[in-house]
C-alpha cells in the first residue's frame, strides 16, 4: 500500500510541466555559466564553477523547496486529500509517501546537477583533473563531499518547508512562503556567526546548522560555530527529525 502511494506521488510529480521547465532552466543556466567561464576565465575560475555545480547547486534547492512546499498544500487546495483518505489510506502513510517523494526529487536534482557538472567540465575544461590532489583529497572527492554536505543541509531545509506547507491551503502561498523562508533562513544562518560570538548559547538554534555544509568543507568553521563537525552533522539530523515530526502532527490535525 505504501509503495502504491509512493508510485502515485512520483507519477504526479513526473507529469508536472512546471517541474520539467524548472529542471530545463537549471541545465540551461549551468551550460550558460560554463560557456561564460570558458570565454572569461578571469571572471569564473573552473574550480569555482565546479564547486558550485555551475550555479546548479543553488537552483537545486530552489526547485526542491518549491516542489516540496506544494506537495501537501496542493492536495488540500484541489480537494484530492479527501480522495486519498476515503480510499482507506492512513494519514501517516500519505505523509510518509510525500516525504519519500520530496527526498527522491532532491536526490534526482542533485544527481542531474552533478552529472552536468562533470560533463561540462570534461567538455569545456579538459585540463581540469578530477584525480589531482588538493591536500589529502582529490578534486573529485572534494566535489562529492560538497554534494553530500549540501544534501544534508537540504534535508533540514526541506523538513522546515514541509512544516510550513502543512499550514497553508493555497499552493501558491505555500511555494511563496517556502522560497521566502529559504532566503530568510540563509540570511539568518549568516547572522548566526555574529550572534554566536556575542551569545554562545545561540549556537543551539537551528539556523546554526544551516552552516553544516560549510563546516564539512572547511573545518575552520568550527571556530565560528563552536561545534565540532560530527556535532554539526548530528544537530542537523536532529532538527530535521524534529521539524518533520512537528510537520506530521500539524498534518494529522489539519481538517480536509
Amino acid at each position: 500500500m505504501m509503495l502504491t502511494l509512493y508510485k502515485q506521488e512520483v507519477y504526479k510529480q513526473i507529469h508536472k510541466i512546471g517541474w520539467w521547465i524548472a529542471l530545463g532552466f537549471m541545465v540551461l543556466v549551468q551550460i550558460t555559466f560554463g560557456i561564460v567561464g570558458k570565454r572569461n576565465p578571469s571572471m569564473f575560475a573552473p574550480s569555482d564553477l565546479v564547486g558550485n555545480s555551475y550555479i546548479g547547486g543553488g537552483l537545486v534547492m530552489l526547485i526542491a523547496i518549491a516542489s516540496t512546499a506544494s506537495i501537501i498544500a496542493m492536495e488540500f487546495q484541489y480537494g484530492t486529500m479527501k480522495q486519498l483518505l476515503y480510499r482507506q489510506y492512513y494519514r501517516s502513510q500519505v505523509f510518509i509517501s510525500k516525504i519519500l517523494t520530496a527526498l527522491t526529487q532532491l536526490v534526482f536534482l542533485q544527481a542531474v546537477a552533478g552529472l552536468m557538472t562533470v560533463a561540462l567540465t570534461l567538455i569545456l575544461f579538459p585540463s581540469y583533473h578530477w584525480a589531482q590532489h588538493v591536500g589529502n583529497l582529490t578534486h573529485g572527492l572534494i566535489y562529492l563531499r560538497a554534494l553530500g554536505s549540501d544534501l544534508l543541509v537540504g534535508l533540514l531545509l526541506l523538513s522546515l518547508v514541509l512544516l510550513l506547507s502543512t499550514v497553508f491551503k493555497s499552493n501558491a502561498a505555500a511555494i511563496a512562503t517556502g522560497l521566502v523562508g529559504y532566503f530568510l533562513a540563509q540570511l539568518a544562518s549568516t547572522l548566526m556567526i555574529a550572534m554566536i560570538a556575542w551569545q554562545h548559547w545561540t549556537k543551539f538554534l537551528p539556523f546554526t546548522f544551516l552552516l553544516t555544509n560549510y563546516q564539512i568543507q572547511s573545518a575552520d568553521f568550527a571556530k565560528l560555530t563552536l561545534f565540532s563537525t560530527p556535532m554539526m552533522i548530528g544537530g542537523t539530523l536532529l532538527y530535521t527529525v524534529v521539524f518533520t515530526l512537528i510537520a506530521y502532527l500539524s498534518f494529522r490535525k489539519r481538517s480536509v
